[in-house]
């Protein structure tokens, strides 16, 4: 089988997705070829030939060799604005490759002004007019020789993220239209979120049915297995296989390898959550196993740093990952739980190696925090922070705002909680609430469409107090940020590659 992760992600780490596809197939001895589309397409566009219209594409296709040299180089991560500057020189290579009047592609992200990625007739439209997408030369030029070489029936498209959507239907047209042999196989996050929604099922509910041979909703393994004539199997966990990786050109400075301990949700009662919504089961193994399988990995590809991509990482596992003396340094998300209080346990987790946890906090109102039904508490909250703070730990917090349990009024103690805890903040990621489409909020609230098209899994709603999403955004933009900039020292998150890099920059300070 040909597994394909097409553009655009962020190009610092490889997709743990078809990395674990991979494994699969190949414990039960089925050959697979893993292809990195999305980080092969990006240094496609940044290595053209275009025109430079201005000073500053001219200045970064002049440095463009050192500005990618830089971002692999550890010294880079020790200065924020020559980071940022070469970060946005980058960029420039990248948005300027393509029509700019009808195409926005940035390092993290893709669109385009004629098509939507949540219409399904979009999508299709992407797919027959194939040709009018900015990769269409790469996918003649780098995938056409990859599927020419192979001899596999399959090719399968794992689409996560909304900004692939477009570039995927694009990639499967052009499959479907010239190599008519081939059987195409789509799955991924996405995927399974669309497919997660009623209504959409097999034949004529499911949209693409014509294009797409098989679709496939969650976990990936299983299916394809069944797919390719494998039996029944109790496996249902597999150590990733990243040898794809090994000759890619990830920006960072040094291997990042993702990897994943839980499937789902442990907690899974957040009402504003995604999660929740599509009812994705909880999975995962016993601590010992999941250690098993990360030194398994690790040993084989020796990576720099862990991206542990769960959910939120168990109690369980990290009380193992405390007790453990780790070659890599590590970061990934995490819920405020009671172990945390503990300052012994996170300069265990320090020891480690963990350099950043990111965690949801999402409000700073415990009113807000229990209608929510986030199970956080300030108090554990405030002990957290200090402690993880003091063994050298970052913290990459969230925030959220505008759900229909917030008021201005909870907004600003928000603003006051986060004030008073600053010392103890490096990174702040602010968002702004969307109400999940199928949530059991969704049928209690006065809803209207958030974006138009028969994909959209997100709905905008009549605020039950008023608190609109353009109140929110004017708070944000001219309370929150203006207030929270006085005197402040939270961390600037790093531009297109945020938490991806975020954790780079403490380890270059445990480094001097």
């Amino acid at each position: 089988m040909l597994l394909l992760f097409p553009p655009v992600a962020k190009p610092c780490e490889p997709p743990a997705g078809v990395a674990l596809l991979s494994a699969a197939l190949k414990d039960h001895g089925l050959p697979c070829t893993v292809y990195d589309a999305s980080v092969e397409g990006l240094m496609y566009l940044i290595q053209s030939d275009h025109d430079a219209c201005d000073s500053w594409s001219l200045r970064a296709k002049k440095n463009r060799d050192l500005i990618l040299s830089d971002l692999k180089t550890p010294g880079l991560y020790t200065n924020v604005d020559r980071y940022h500057q070469r970060v946005y020189d980058l960029n420039r290579l990248v948005a300027t490759a393509v029509d700019q009047t009808r195409f926005k592609i940035s390092l993290s992200d893709y669109s385009d002004n004629k098509l939507s990625s949540v219409d399904s007739r979009d999508l299709l439209k992407s797919a027959a007019f194939y040709e009018e997408n900015p990769f269409y030369p790469f996918f003649e030029e780098k995938i056409r020789p990859l599927i020419l070489a192979s001899d596999a029936q399959y090719v399968g498209i794992s689409l996560c993220y909304l900004n692939q959507a477009l570039v995927s239907f694009a990639l499967a047209g052009w499959i479907k239209q010239n190599f008519k042999e081939k059987k195409l196989v789509m799955g991924g996050g996405l995927v399974s979120s669309w497919m997660s929604r009623p209504g959409f099922g097999g034949g004529r509910d499911n949209p693409f049915s014509d294009l797409i041979d098989v679709m496939i909703k969650g976990e990936g393994e299983q299916p394809l297995l069944a797919l390719l004539g494998v039996p029944d199997t109790l496996q249902k966990h597999y150590v990733p296989d990243y040898g794809f990786a090994k000759n890619h050109a990830y920006l960072a400075p040094g291997t990042i390898l993702p990897f994943r301990a839980s499937i789902g949700c442990y907690w899974r009662k957040c009402r504003f959550c995604p999660e929740k919504a599509e009812t994705r089961p909880y999975s995962t193994q016993r601590a010992a196993k999941v250690l098993a399988d990360l030194k398994k990995m690790t040993q084989k590809y020796s990576p720099d740093y862990v991206h542990f991509i769960d959910n939120a990482v168990t109690p369980a596992f990290l009380r193992t990952l405390s007790e453990t003396q780790l070659g890599f340094k590590w970061y990934g998300f995490v819920r405020f739980e009671r172990e945390f209080l503990s300052l012994d346990f996170c300069h265990a987790l320090k020891k480690s190696g963990c350099e950043m946890l990111k965690l949801g906090l999402e409000s700073g109102d415990q009113n807000v925090l229990d209608q929510m039904n986030k199970g956080t508490d300030l108090v554990m909250v405030s002990t957290t922070l200090k402690n993880l703070k003091q063994a050298g730990i970052l913290t990459y917090v969230y925030l959220l705002f505008g759900t229909s349990f917030e008021d201005e009024t909870a907004a600003r103690k928000t603003l006051d909680y986060i004030e008073g805890h600053k010392e103890d903040i490096d990174y702040l990621n602010l968002a702004v609430f969307n109400l999940p489409k199928f949530s059991e909020d969704a049928d209690e609230l006065d809803t209207y469409e958030f974006y138009h098209g028969d994909l959209s899994l997100y709905l905008n709603f009549v605020h039950p107090t008023g608190w609109e999403r353009r109140n929110v955004k004017n708070f944000l933009n001219k309370v929150f940020k203006k207030q929270l900039a006085i005197g402040s020292e939270f961390r600037k998150n790093p531009a297109f590659f945020s938490s991806n890099h975020a954790m780079l920059f403490n380890c270059l300070e445990d480094v001097k």
